[in-house]
């Protein structure tokens, strides 16, 4: 889990700002998990259209959704994988991406410190 796996978490940290800057090993790790949790999001989108979902717990994923997809590496990683989704889901992130939020969920963090950062 990434709150358990430190290696793991720089991986991610790293990914968030470039999925292209990562090795292939690290693309493999960061690209699944990133398909679980889009996958998660794409099952709440239904729940959500079908009614189960109330629109104030949509929103708080919705919300989560922007912050991670505001990240250039989130919206490279999307773009090789969002065809592994429904048409549907793909237009409601594409959307989100479409704001152009500013990234700001790792805002605070000293990406400097993070083993195997590049200079940022």
């Amino acid at each position: 889990a990434l709150h358990e796996d430190g290696e793991f978490a720089a991986i991610h940290l790293r990914g968030v700002h470039s999925f292209h800057d990562l090795d292939p090993v690290s693309k493999l790790g960061f690209s699944a998990f990133q398909n679980r949790f889009f996958k998660n999001f794409e099952g709440m989108y239904y729940s959500r259209r079908e009614g189960i979902l109330t629109t104030e717990l949509w929103n708080e994923i919705e919300r989560t959704m922007s912050d991670f997809l505001a990240y250039d590496g989130v919206r490279q990683w999307w773009e090789t994988r969002k065809h592994w989704h429904t048409e549907a889901f793909v237009r409601v992130v594409d959307g989100i991406i479409a704001r152009d939020d500013k990234p700001t969920a790792y805002s605070t963090y000293d990406l400097k410190r993070v083993v195997g950062s590049k200079d940022r």
